[in-house]
């Protein structure tokens, strides 16, 4: 946790949960934006190897807890650009975090970076209420550099889902490299 992380308790009523990212479509150049999630055992390396790590190439975990809904590849259109569902009542025991990860896709190769991203955002809803649980805002001109960030962890303690609001950069460029870091 960083510094200025905040942990909320998730209310035991809270079954499902969506994600939603978000994003301008770029008048210049096309910016992809891309949704990942880590599912992690207690070890910190993912659950049942590369079936734990739920992104636009691997769109659903085993269990059907986790699944990506749709991968944009613009931004265009209001709202949420791209959706992922989770059912927390049938994540398998053994999963005990879940990291939120957005990236660029092949930002590195295309020189973008999140600086240079408009109107972006990342949020966590009560799929049940509509509730918005963590609205994270993504376009911010420190990121010159970054093209992943860490957004929010997701941590079951003692059969409490306790939420981490974390928004950090990670070394990490892009999703292979984040696969290959969790193995």
């Amino acid at each position: 946790m960083t510094p200025d992380s905040v942990v909320q308790p998730l209310p035991n009523s809270v079954a499902q949960l969506q994600c939603g990212l978000g994003w301008d479509a770029q008048s210049e150049t096309e910016l992809d934006l891309d949704m990942a999630v880590l599912a992690l055992t207690a070890s910190g390396r993912l659950a049942a190897g590369k079936e734990g790590f739920i992104y636009a190439g691997h769109p659903r975990h085993a269990s059907g807890a986790v699944q990506l809904l749709n991968d944009s590849i613009t931004g265009e259109g209001d709202g949420d650009d791209e959706q992922l569902l989770i059912n927390l009542q049938r994540l398998p025991d053994d999963i005990t975090k879940l990291i939120f990860v957005v990236n660029i896709d092949c930002g590195e190769a295309q020189q973008q970076d999140l600086s240079h991203v408009q109107n972006a955002f990342w949020r966590l809803l009560n799929s049940a209420s509509r509730q918005v649980l963590l609205h994270q805002s993504l376009s911010d001109s420190q990121w010159q550099g970054i093209t992943t960030l860490f957004v929010a962890t997701l941590e079951r303690i003692d059969n409490q889902w306790q939420l981490v609001s974390t928004l950090k950069p990670s070394p990490l460029k892009n999703l292979n490299q984040l696969l290959h870091h969790y193995l």
